[in-house]
């Protein structure tokens, strides 16, 4: 791949700076500092660019070890296998399970699976709190604006 494809590698967040994003008190909203929540949107936004190139690089080991293990077992699966268990799924399963390396790499898909599961969709919560925060100076903006063209 490109270099200039990778750009986004060189993304590192504080990652106590977002953390503190993230516990922010929202009834604290009218004492907070427009700067400070003009860093909370570039703070989460270079979070998530990093967040979404960890989950694709957790998406793509996923696919690496089902790739290696669905290449083991068309290696292992011979037409006696096949007779002997009727199905390929009970094959597969029974390779699986009593193979440590092949039950290696089903673990490992299964923990992948797991955690992009609980990962899924975060990216969108994060966009949407970005929104929040832009939303709020765009409030603050337009008060501004009233209260001088009332003035």
């Amino acid at each position: 791949m490109a270099n200039d494809l990778q750009l986004y590698e060189t993304c590192r967040p504080d990652e106590s700076f977002v953390k503190q994003i993230f516990a922010y008190d929202a009834r604290t909203l009218e004492q907070t500092d427009g700067l400070f929540i003009s860093k909370c949107i570039l703070g989460l936004s270079q979070y998530l660019v990093y967040f979404k190139s960890e989950y694709n690089k957790k998406l793509q080991q996923k696919s690496e070890k089902q790739r290696i293990l669905e290449a083991a077992l068309f290696q292992i699966v011979t037409p006696e296998l096949i007779k002997q268990y009727k199905t390929k799924k009970d094959i597969r399963s029974d390779l699986v399970y009593t193979n440590p390396v092949l039950n290696k790499l089903q673990i490992d898909i299964e923990v992948l699976q797991d955690e992009l599961f609980l990962l899924d969709g975060m990216d969108k919560t994060i966009q949407e709190l970005i929104a929040a925060f832009k939303r709020e100076l765009t409030r603050r903006e337009n008060e501004l604006y009233q209260r001088r063209k009332a003035g």
